[in-house]
């Protein structure tokens, strides 16, 4: 199955549905349009990742899941859910301890129909990668540790000091 991303903008809330094998390539054009959103008033009812299609995600796209729940915790004071994660998403999102910060739900949740297929944008910078693998390093120390040489590789590449 192709890497896809689709995104909506409802009444009900933000739905983002993902399928594939998901690596970071879709993430930035994913990241904008989500964040766009979550900058207007008011918040969104809820943010769904539906990854019932998903076969994989690489770290970018699991940092950049804890990006938005970040990002909307702070708004709406809620976490954001991940619907339908099968049994190789969940092992991920376990590893990285995603799961403790997200609703994790195999609930109906309707989405909608016209969702918009979000194409590949610009390619991933070292700054976006960067920040997506911050977010999973602030999650623990083994985390901290599993990325060490990636983000110390990213940040000498962009000229940013470790915080």
């Amino acid at each position: 199955m192709d890497e896809a991303f689709f995104f909506k903008d409802a009444d009900e809330g933000v739905f983002i549905r993902v399928q594939g094998h998901v690596t970071a390539s879709r993430c930035p054009e994913l990241k904008g349009r989500v964040f766009s959103r979550l900058d207007k008033a008011p918040a969104p009812a809820a943010v769904y990742f539906d990854l019932s299609d998903c076969e994989y995600m690489d770290s970018t796209f699991l940092g950049l899941i804890v990006g938005v729940n970040k990002r909307f915790k702070a708004l709406a004071r809620k976490p954001v859910t991940v619907l339908h994660a099968n049994p190789t998403c969940m092992g991920l999102l376990r590893t990285i301890g995603v799961t403790r910060l997200v609703d994790i739900s195999d609930e109906d949740v309707a989405l909608p129909r016209d969702m918009e297929e979000i194409g590949p944008s610009a390619r991933a910078t070292a700054e976006f990668i960067l920040d997506a693998h911050e977010n999973l390093s602030e999650l623990s120390e083994e985390n901290r540790n599993r990325f060490a040489g990636l983000t110390r590789i990213l940040r000498d590449g962009t000229g940013k000091k470790e915080d």
